[in-house]
């Protein structure tokens, strides 16, 4: 827990950013696991949920441990309720990833050999923009340090802006998800329907909470 308060002596996002990394190192496992189920290799599907699991884990500890020592004697220059609000927004994320694991390992459920170009293309969506939120995290502390203006601040706002746009890209793709599994609907079964909108929804999420989160932060850094 210490360190976790040595975080927070050195910048306010410190801990957060830790936080994140943990998020990234499960939403990097996200495309692995489709190849995987995709390939018929249940056994690698199995080991990388199981992977994803304990990374979730310690995401979920840096979070108790930053709710239990974020110091309320030390001056921070954003708003220790924000900090909160960012960090509850942004474990969602692993706790997400840590679900489709859930849902692609739980079933073994079937998947139509045409889907994998589409499918792929679906998560590519979905993990870039989570890519681009962890971006904007690593431009927090300049961005103080210029004191929220300038060109630091245009530089973090467009980032901000553009996940906008890369969200609604994850969107459409999971709209060309469900239309193509629409059109096949009379080859699957009606579980297996069932089943893919639960995880195609549960996919979409992570994109979903990456723009939340970066939201979050504009509201926290902007705020009035």
């Amino acid at each position: 827990m210490r360190a976790i308060v040595q975080l927070f002596t050195k910048s306010p996002f410190g801990a957060l950013q830790e936080h994140m990394t943990k998020s990234a190192e499960t939403v990097e496992l996200v495309r692995p696991m489709f190849e995987a189920l995709l390939n018929g290799e249940d056994e690698k599907l199995a080991a990388i949920a199981k992977d994803i699991s304990k990374i979730e884990h310690r995401a979920d500890e840096i979070k108790n441990e930053i709710r239990d020592s974020l110091p309320r004697s030390i001056f921070l220059p954003v708003d220790r309720a924000d900090l909160l609000s960012v960090l509850s927004q942004q474990d969602s994320i692993p706790d997400t990833v840590e679900d489709i694991a859930f849902l692609l390992t739980v079933r073994r459920t079937f998947v139509p050999p045409s889907w994998r170009e589409p499918l792929l293309r679906y998560v590519d969506e979905c993990v870039g923009t989570f890519r681009a939120t962890h971006e904007v995290f690593g431009s927090l502390d300049s961005l103080l340090e210029a004191g929220l203006a300038g060109p630091e601040a245009e530089d973090v706002h467009s980032k901000i802006d553009a996940i906008g746009q890369l969200e609604w890209k994850a969107d459409k793709a999971q709209f060309d998800m469900l239309r193509i599994m629409f059109d096949m609907e009379d080859d699957l079964k009606p579980v297996d329907v069932y089943w893919w909108s639960k995880i195609f929804r549960e996919l979409g999420d992570v994109a979903n909470y990456s723009e939340k989160t970066v939201d979050r932060i504009r509201l926290m850094l902007y705020k009035k």
